[in-house]
């Protein structure tokens, strides 16, 4: 345990979707890793609000943190929407009883600064923290920025962010380009869990069959789940394929998909992997052990996938505001790492078409391009450099 000693304060807050609430566990694991007092001078405040696909009850990171060492508390939140409904009266509600719960949190807790990375849960978190005169540090991990951090860098103090490009969004002079937090799994060579084990299994076979692995985020992609069914039987003749179907229950994807594997001739069954999710525990040893990444383009997967130097097939959301996902999966095109799918273009043909294209380059030893820009795109040391650049400890 390191004798340093941290000797302010910290409230982090930022959640509503796994994108916010990875950084953070990114930030807490390496306070902790510098600090031998972190645990006690560390308060993650996330929120309330569940998705409506999610069948947990539970949000986002109410699920990563119930059973973390971490301190927590989870407060009412809530989000504007353009079009009024039942719905928006809840919502409405949700952020009124959230500036309850952050005054009372932050009036018992008293942190000396406020860390966040975004999400709607972060607003009055940090509005209050500046009514009290607590100053408000900001992560940005997209390459596009939300309402949620455009509000929040009004009276931010500094602001990290992932890509350079996202600094035009922000007040002049007040960005530092960090690059991305990185979870401590991404960077773990060993693994164990299930999928861990398939891909284990698959590794004999990787020469002739590179490892596919599709993921559609922590609930999954009903849409790339109904792809990658219309074209398994094909797929499985070049490739051996991981599919994270989600947590979603609403279409039982994960159910039909079992049952598609069970169909599958013996020696096929063992090139196709569904699974619900992708454990921590699992997560560096999978990842670093595939060879295509297929999905979607959130910040965080995108930046691990630059980071471990997978070629991907990105397919960005087209509902998200400003176009994020797109922004996101272009840092990997322009590296030549990927390329983009949009969802209206997307078939089972032209997919597995592109996949393809990558197979030479799997075969061939995976990516051989400029290692240094890449370096200089995705540094691996982002929560390193927060926090040496927040000097809070001795």
């Amino acid at each position: 345990m390191s004798t340093k000693i941290l000797k302010k304060k910290i409230l982090i807050t930022g959640g509503g979707s796994g994108g916010h609430v990875s950084p953070v566990q990114g930030i807490i694991d390496k306070f902790k890793e510098k600090y031998g007092n972190a645990q006690e001078k560390i308060l993650y405040v996330g929120g309330k609000l569940v998705s409506e696909s999610d069948s947990s009850g539970k949000s986002v990171e109410e699920m990563r943190f119930e059973n973390s060492q971490t301190k927590f508390i989870s407060i009412r939140s809530g989000k504007l929407q353009r079009v009024f409904s039942l719905k928006s009266i809840k919502l409405l509600f949700g952020i009124i009883g959230g500036f309850i719960d952050a005054w009372k949190v932050i009036e018992k807790f008293k942190p000396d600064i406020i860390f966040s990375t975004g999400g709607y849960v972060t607003v009055p978190v940090c509005l209050v923290g500046w009514l009290k005169k607590i100053p408000i540090y900001l992560h940005e991990q997209t390459a596009a920025v939300g309402l949620t951090n455009k509000i929040v860098s009004k009276f931010a103090k500094k602001i990290y962010i992932s890509f350079k490009q996202s600094a035009k969004f922000f007040p002049k002079g007040k960005t530092l380009h960090t690059g991305n937090i990185i979870r401590k799994c991404v960077f773990e060579k060993k693994g164990s869990g299930p999928v861990a084990r398939a891909v284990k299994t698959m590794q004999p076979k990787r020469d002739k069959f590179p490892i596919i692995c599709i993921v559609g985020g922590g609930l999954g992609s009903h849409f790339l789940n109904l792809i990658t069914r219309q074209m398994l039987p094909y797929l499985l003749t070049e490739f051996q394929v991981i599919l994270q179907t989600g947590k979603d229950s609403s279409h039982k994807d994960y159910d039909i998909m079992q049952k598609e594997r069970d169909k599958l001739p013996k020696d096929k069954q063992s090139m196709f992997f569904p699974t619900k999710f992708i454990d921590e525990n699992e997560f560096g040893y999978v990842f670093r052990n595939i060879d295509i990444y297929v999905g979607r383009a959130g910040a965080n997967f995108v930046y691990e996938m630059g980071l471990l130097r997978k070629p991907s097939v990105l397919i960005p959301i087209p509902w998200v505001t400003h176009n994020e996902q797109t922004l996101n999966a272009q840092t990997l095109v322009e590296a030549g790492l990927g390329r983009i799918i949009p969802q209206g273009e997307v078939t089972a043909e032209k997919l597995f078409n592109e996949l393809q294209k990558f197979k030479d380059i799997c075969i061939r030893g995976g990516y051989c391009g400029d290692n240094e820009a890449l370096d200089r795109l995705f540094p691996v040391n982002a929560a390193e450099k927060i926090i040496d650049d927040l000097n809070l400890g001795d």
